[in-house]
């Protein structure tokens, strides 16, 4: 696998050859999926720049019009396996368990966060190749963006993965915040609250007495009494 500044380097190098064969513009969606393989690291610039079918030359420069880098987010995935590893295994010291602990419910939340971010994005890109396709004119057909809808979808399913996988590294299925839990506020009933429930239910009249109530009650206990 090439490096970066590597890479760079072919690019230069071949320039021409590049820039001599046939142009292609990629979508959106191809260009979201790419700049996401880039930065994570699962592909190189050469590697991408066969699959997609476009220059090298071409797609050095998108990288660096957004500023993309090789692997510069590699350490996302990387560091959701290491803090996972941390809970799982058991073996870390003490207070690096407690570290996690005391951190996870933020990493578990930043990694829902980030991931519907990305979503979101995916499904605006998405929401805009249709738009575009209705308003061209002439009217289009919708097999006319099949490509671009399979990118978005190859897209979204690797976000998706992405995601899951965090989660499930991050143990977030058997977390259980204790901050979001209900409170459950168990107080003794006054004279007054019981005599108003009863009035409620037409056990004593509207201007019954607490003492009426308890009036009441001691001669119910007198007639049960043997």
């Amino acid at each position: 696998m090439t490096s970066p500044a590597e890479e760079e380097n072919e690019v230069e190098g071949t320039g021409a050859e590049d820039a001599s064969g046939p142009g292609r513009r990629l979508t959106d969606a191809e260009f979201a999926e790419i700049r996401e393989l880039y930065e994570l690291g699962k592909a190189g610039l050469s590697e991408l720049a066969t699959t997609y079918k476009i220059s090298r030359q071409t797609l050095s420069r998108r990288f660096k019009d957004v500023g993309a880098k090789k692997g510069s987010r590699a350490h996302e995935l990387a560091a959701a396996a290491k803090k996972a590893a941390v809970a799982a295994t058991g073996v870390s010291a003490g207070a690096t368990i407690e570290r996690f602990a005391d951190r996870r419910a933020e990493w578990i939340e930043e990694t829902r966060m980030n991931g519907y971010q990305a979503l979101k994005e995916a499904r605006l890109i998405g929401r805009k190749i249709m738009s575009e396709n209705l308003r061209a004119t002439p009217p289009r057909p919708m097999a006319h963006i099949d490509d671009d809808l399979k990118a978005l979808a190859r897209y979204n399913k690797l976000l998706i993965d992405n995601i899951a996988a965090s989660i499930e590294l991050l143990q977030a299925n058997d977390h259980v915040d204790e901050t979001t839990l209900p409170s459950l506020s168990i107080e003794d009933l006054t004279d007054d609250d019981i005599l108003e429930h009863h009035k409620n239910i037409g056990a004593l009249p509207e201007d019954a007495t607490v003492a009426d109530m308890l009036a009441e009650n001691d001669e119910d206990g007198e007639e049960g009494s043997p």
